[in-house]
């Protein structure tokens, strides 16, 4: 099942065009894990865009870890949420939510194309800033996640949502709970973590 809604959102906020503010909102169901809706706010009027995933489904929040060991591994669903903090460990790269940060739905291997393409234009500053370490750093990060797409080295690969709205789906992923100091810890990116107990306090 695939549905997909327009929503006029009225104005845009960066360009202030008339009317031009629109959503996306593509509704699908994933194997083994439930609806999701992935929402897309276009302005046709400047090409402002934003993007952002939702588990229509109540979910709590969890860590989900998978290891990468060979190219099949590659194929694990990855559902990030605005929320969703992905952290990709023997090369110490941590993705976390900010307030423009994107959702979508890709695998293992488009998380690593969208981390590959990041440290590229982190290279090009450091090189004309001539920062030679952190240039030989990214190359050591480049090289590794090349042997990681070839089947050659290894990749734990954990996901963590204090809103339960992101996911690792495939047969090799492990989850838990997150406890609350854990989820504490999180960035949420534009979203805000209520504890109505601590009210009372």
């Amino acid at each position: 099942m695939s549905e997909i809604q327009e929503v006029r959102l009225g104005n845009c906020p960066i360009c202030g065009g008339k009317n031009t503010l629109k959503a996306l909102n593509h509704i699908h169901e994933i194997p083994y894990f439930g609806k999701v809706m992935e929402s897309t706010i276009i302005c046709e009027k400047c090409g402002y865009r934003n993007a952002d995933v939702m588990i229509l489904e109540e979910r709590e929040p969890k860590l989900y870890t998978v290891r990468v060991e060979e190219e099949k591994d590659l194929f694990t669903r990855v559902v990030r949420s605005k929320s969703g903090t992905i952290e990709l460990e023997e090369i110490g790269v941590k993705i976390e939510p900010g307030p423009a940060s994107q959702g979508f739905v890709t695998n293992i291997e488009g998380v690593l194309e969208r981390t590959r393409e990041t440290l590229l234009m982190a290279r090009n500053f450091k090189v004309q800033e001539n920062e030679e370490e952190s240039v030989k750093k990214i190359d050591e990060i480049l090289a590794y996640i090349k042997e990681v797409k070839e089947g050659k080295k290894p990749l734990t690969v954990k996901i963590m949502d204090p809103f339960g709205n992101s996911a690792l789906i495939g047969e090799k992923v492990k989850s838990r709970l997150l406890t609350k100091e854990e989820i504490k810890k999180l960035s949420t990116g534009p979203y805000v973590v209520y504890y109505p107990e601590e009210e009372t306090e």
